[in-house]
This record gives structure tokens, C-alpha cells and sequence, in this order.
């Protein structure tokens, strides 16, 4: 499956569309021609506004005119994918744009807890060795997670990570031991599953919530 946001294309046809939103079939690629799908959505005022805004400030950027399909498209987001519909419908991938970043917070998780790009010496082969170090951490650190945290979105990484880091003595005393080992993982899982939850947001529902609404029917 394959989801591409398209900044801009010859789709200046799309904003004379009376609706909201609209699918269609179409063929893409230069050399080798792939049947797509292409959806468009129409976004509120203030969204389009915005885009129009970041449009005109790149152009002036790079002292260029302002092109006007860019302006009319600012008011749509359009999407090229290769998943059939009874896969993928036009709800479904408009969710699941808005939370391709997802995977940025596990980068964003590392740097901010497990603080790989920062070191206390200007010696490099022992700023190697913390790298290196924080780095089986931080796998040791994903892998716990996965285990105890994967297994409901509403699951907040962030929280986890840091109740991890207050058993990282319980996890290094447990070496050798597999028992012990066991116990901990266990206890670690359960506290996890009773403290590490994503707060409900009212105005700007988490990645928890936009997923559950398509589950239920609310989006």
C-alpha cells in the first residue's frame, strides 16, 4: 500500500468540484504507467488560508510569481495511492496522512529520552562508546515496549519510556537471572498498562482517537 501526499500537480480541474470531497480513477507515472486512485478533500478556510500564506511565502522566498493552481489547490488535500478501495477508503487515508509523523516520535523519543546526541566529553572514542551504549539502551528500551505497549493505540509511548527508566535499576540488578528477570518484565508490563495512557483531547483528537473513530463509526 502506498499513500502520497501530492504538493502540486495539473489538477487545476479539482477546485471547480461543487464537493466536499471526491475519488477517482487515474494513470500515473512517466515511463511505466500504474493504475491510482486519487482522492481530494476539501479543508476548512483557515487550513487553506494558512497553505495559501506558506505558498505566497515560498514564492517570495525564491522571487519567483505566485502560481495560482497553487493557491486554488491550497484549499484541497489530494492523495495518490495504489490501494483499492475495499483496502483503503477515502476516510481512512485522509486519517492516516494526518499520522504519517508517527514514526518521527520514535526518533523524537530517542533524542529526548534516551539523549543520544549529547555527551559529557570531547574524547570521540568514548563519545562512541555513549552512542553505542544509549543506543542498545534505547533497543532494549523499544523492544519492552513493544512487548507491554503495542498492543492498543491508546498506549502513550512517552509515558512508557519514562516508567521503563525508573525500573532501569530493577532490569540491570535482574542480569544473569532469568527469573528475576521475568518478575520485573511482568511488573514493568502491568504498571505500563495502568499509568502509560493517552490523555483525551477535545480540540485535537490523538492518533488513539482518530484511529478509534474509524473503528466505531465516529469518523
Amino acid at each position: 500500500m502506498v499513500v502520497n501526499y501530492v504538493k502540486l500537480a495539473n489538477l487545476s480541474r479539482i477546485v471547480a468540484i461543487p464537493l466536499d470531497h471526491w475519488e477517482g480513477a487515474v494513470m500515473v507515472g512517466k515511463d511505466h504507467r500504474l493504475h491510482a486512485r486519487l482522492l481530494v478533500q476539501r479543508v476548512p478556510d483557515a487550513v487553506a488560508a494558512q497553505r495559501c500564506q506558506r505558498v505566497k511565502d515560498e514564492a517570495h522566498g525564491k522571487r519567483r510569481p505566485v502560481s495560482k493552481d497553487a493557491l486554488d489547490l491550497a484549499a484541497w488535500t489530494v492523495v495518490i495511492t495504489n490501494a483499492p478501495g475495499d483496502k483503503l477508503s477515502l476516510a481512512e487515508a485522509m486519517v492516516l496522512l494526518k499520522i504519517r509523523w508517527q514514526i518521527e516520535l520514535v526518533f523524537k523519543l530517542w533524542k529526548s529520552h534516551g539523549h543520544v546526541d549529547e555527551w559529557r566529553t570531547k574524547n570521540p572514542a568514548r563519545i562512541l562508546c555513549e552512542i553505542y551504549a544509549k543506543l542498545i539502551g534505547l533497543v532494549f528500551q523499544q523492544w519492552i515496549l513493544v512487548a507491554s505497549a503495542w498492543d492498543t493505540a491508546e498506549r502513550s509511548l512517552f509515558k512508557a519510556a519514562q516508567i521503563v527508566m525508573t525500573y532501569a535499576g530493577d532490569l540491570a540488578s535482574s542480569h544473569g537471572c532469568l527469573d528475576r528477570l521475568g518478575q520485573v518484565l511482568v511488573t514493568l508490563a502491568s504498571v505500563i498498562g495502568r499509568l502509560a495512557r493517552v490523555n483525551k483531547r477535545q480540540k485535537r483528537p490523538s492518533t488513539a482517537q482518530r484511529l478509534r473513530a474509524l473503528t466505531t463509526g465516529g469518523g
